[in-house]
C-alpha cells in the first residue's frame, strides 16, 4: 500500500480559501487540480461556507459566488466547467469542448453519470463530494488525459475506478502502469458505519476483513474504509503503488475543514473536486 503518511493530498491556503492537492499531479507539469474546503465562502448555516453544490438546498447565487471564488485560484471560469448528475453508479462519459459549460449552472447537467473523462485541454472535469472519496487519473501519452470518479460505497462495490481504466486502456491505450491516481479526502472507516445489509455487499466481493471492513464495536455495525478498497482497485488494475496519492484526511473528523453527511445527518454542503490539462 501507498505510504499515506508522506505521500498524501496536502492542505494549502490562500487568503479565507483552503484547498487541498495530490503532490504527484501538482508536479507533473501537465495537470491543473484541486479539492476545496468549506472555507472561505459566502454561504450561512449548515452551509457555512465554500458549498460547491447546487443540489444541498442552499441559495443558488452562493453556490455560484463560491464556484467563482473557487476557480479564481487556479485562473479558471467557473462557468466553463463541465458536471454531470452524480447516481452513485459506476457509468462514465467522455466530454468535449462542445460539452463546456455543463453542469456550470443551476440544473443544466445533462449527463447521470459518476466518472468523466476528457482529452480536452483546459476543460474542467469536476465532481462533488461531503463523505465519498474522489478519484484523480491521469495519463501523459501522445495526448494527455484525465478522468474524475465519484466513488461512494456503491462506486467502491462496483470497482468504478477499475472501470474507469479499463475504458481507457480498450478506449485509449493507456498503459496503467504508468498511470497517475490520487484518492481525495473521504470518510474513515471509524465514521462510516455500515449496516449488515450493505457489508454482507462487501462481503461477497472479498472485502472481508480489516482493513476494509472490521467490526464496530458497540455499534451493531460494520466499518468501511473507502480508502483502502479504492487504493486495492486501482493496483489490481494495474496502477503502480508508486504513483497512487493516497488519502489520510476524514471528512468526518475534520467538521473546520469538511463538509460531511454523515455527521451532518445529510443537512450540510458539498466539496468540489476538478481536473484539467493544462498543457497539450
Amino acid at each position: 500500500m501507498p505510504d499515506l503518511k508522506n505521500n498524501s493530498f496536502k492542505l494549502y491556503k490562500k487568503g479565507d480559501l483552503a484547498y487541498l492537492q495530490a503532490p504527484f499531479l501538482a508536479e507533473n507539469g501537465y495537470v491543473e487540480h484541486g479539492f476545496s474546503t468549506r472555507q472561505g465562502g459566502c454561504s450561512n448555516g449548515s452551509f457555512i461556507s465554500l458549498n460547491t453544490g447546487f443540489h444541498t438546498g442552499d441559495d443558488q447565487a452562493n453556490v455560484l459566488e463560491n464556484r467563482r471564488r473557487f476557480f479564481e485560484l487556479f485562473n479558471c471560469d467557473y462557468r466553463s466547467i463541465v458536471s454531470a448528475v452524480q447516481v452513485h453508479g459506476t457509468d462514465l462519459h467522455v466530454f468535449y469542448r462542445s460539452d463546456s459549460g455543463e453542469g456550470a449552472l443551476p440544473e443544466n447537467a445533462r449527463r447521470h453519470c459518476d466518472a468523466l473523462i476528457t482529452e480536452e485541454p483546459h476543460l474542467a472535469l469536476t465532481a462533488f463530494s461531503a463523505d465519498c472519496q474522489l478519484i484523480y487519473f491521469a495519463a501523459k501519452q501522445d495526448s494527455p488525459l484525465v478522468a474524475l470518479a465519484h466513488a461512494g460505497w456503491r462506486g467502491t462495490l462496483g470497482d468504478i475506478g477499475g472501470k474507469v481504466i479499463r475504458f481507457l486502456k480498450s478506449n485509449y491505450g493507456v498503459d496503467s502502469s504508468q498511470l497517475l491516481a490520487g484518492l481525495s479526502p473521504a470518510v474513515c472507516k471509524h465514521c462510516y458505519i455500515i449496516a449488515d445489509r450493505v457489508a454482507e455487499q462487501f462481503k461477497s466481493k472479498g472485502w472481508d476483513s480489516p482493513p476494509y471492513l472490521e467490526t464496530a464495536e458497540g455499534s451493531g455495525g460494520w466499518g468501511l474504509d473507502l480508502t483502502s478498497i479504492n487504493t486495492r482497485q486501482l493496483m489490481r488494475a494495474g496502477v503502480k503503488s508508486e504513483n497512487i496519492t493516497a488519502n489520510q484526511w476524514c471528512t468526518s473528523c475534520h467538521p473546520d475543514l469538511f463538509y460531511s453527511y454523515r455527521r451532518d445527518k445529510g443537512l450540510t454542503g458539498r466539496m468540489l473536486g476538478f481536473i484539467a490539462i493544462s498543457k497539450t
